[in-house]
């Protein structure tokens, strides 16, 4: 394993953009292939991270995020919106492996479980992405692949403002109400106040972490990168990750519903609806399992579908939706979008 060590460069990530350009580059790039990575950051300013599909319109309070000059950006992977901050402590993988049909969190994050426990806190792995401790989560982990390469990131909430985050995003609702919460705020928890140590900082939870990573890999090597390196970092957030499409997508939609499937997460599909058939669909949600090319495929095939409730069932369980999600999933988003269509025009 190489330890890209990051803690000499803060002032990149001071640009917001800089999070999400720097794992694509060290994915794509060819000294890094077939090597296993491993680095670390923590956000330099207030940010909200949406996951690749998700609809930013939905996601997010924006005349809150524009009076509290909040920055807003997009990754490669799937996942939820988060918030971060100062407080929060990132950390990402990146290794080697063919098409994967599940993501293996466990694997990479067992050595940070190991980390937490040996500073009292018994953290759990819960759900599919999930760290929770005295059941409210402090860390999310989401997943990407570009060729062989692998991509697992998370977030650890040492001290990261949730009131502010709790404003800022707005999830779901039937995100929500499948939790049996009302707010973002009543579901996570900061792990700052339950570390018994004076004066411990960010910085010792990040040299915590990495004491444990090192255990579990005596092998791994430590690595900077060099300023061609940043400067080619920069030029693909220009290029990609600070455009506006990018991050606020093509447009607006007339209509939009969303389905939260237990364990495996929310789907959003946008839509229009042009001479009785739906129009410019766009999915969204934080399916992880539903790559690129499946969502593609599944858009590809509801536009033009008529406005019928079998047709749309039909369009849907001909992707294998039921299979993906669960059985009666493509039942469930058909009616939903009649439903959305028939109250539209009343």
């Amino acid at each position: 394993m190489l330890y890209i060590d990051t803690s000499e460069n803060e002032d990149y990530f001071k640009d917001p953009i800089i999070p999400e350009s720097l794992p694509e580059y060290l994915q794509k790039d060819p000294q890094f292939a077939g090597e296993e990575l491993l680095y670390f950051y923590h956000p330099m300013v207030p940010t909200v991270i949406l996951g690749h599909y998700q609809d930013i319109y939905h996601e997010v309070n924006f005349p809150y995020l524009k009076q509290q000059h909040i920055s807003v950006v997009r990754r490669n992977s799937g996942g939820g919106a988060v918030f971060v901050d100062p407080g929060d402590l990132t950390y990402v993988y990146i290794d080697t492996a063919q098409k994967v049909k599940t993501p293996k969190f466990s694997h990479y994050i067992h050595p940070i479980l190991q980390a937490l426990r040996s500073l009292g806190i018994d953290a759990q792995e819960t759900g599919r992405n999930d760290l929770t401790y005295q059941g409210k989560k402090f860390s999310g982990m989401s997943f990407s692949q570009i060729g062989d390469r692998v991509l697992y990131g998370g977030t650890l909430m040492f001290n990261v403002n949730t009131t502010v985050a709790s404003q800022v995003l707005t999830p779901s609702k039937s995100k929500l109400a499948d939790k049996g919460i009302k707010s973002v705020h009543s579901r996570v928890t900061n792990l700052k106040p339950f570390i018994n140590q004076p004066n411990f900082t960010i910085s010792d939870l990040w040299k915590t972490v990495l004491a444990a990573e090192q255990r579990a890999n005596p092998e791994m090597q430590t690595i900077h990168l060099t300023k061609d390196d940043w400067q080619k970092i920069k030029q693909l957030g220009v290029q990609k990750f600070g455009t506006h499409r990018w991050i606020y997508g093509s447009g607006l939609n007339d209509y939009y519903i969303d389905s939260y499937f237990h364990g495996i997460g929310s789907l959003g599909i946008g839509f229009n609806v042009r001479h009785q058939h739906l129009a410019d669909v766009k999915l969204y949600g934080d399916l992880m399992l539903m790559g690129q090319e499946g969502a593609n495929q599944l858009q590809a095939q509801l536009d033009g579908t008529a406005i019928d409730l079998k047709q749309i069932q039909r369009t849907l369980e001909r992707q294998q939706l039921d299979q993906q999600l669960v059985t009666g999933a493509s039942r469930q988003i058909a009616v939903k979008i009649m439903k959305a269509v028939a109250d539209h025009e009343n």
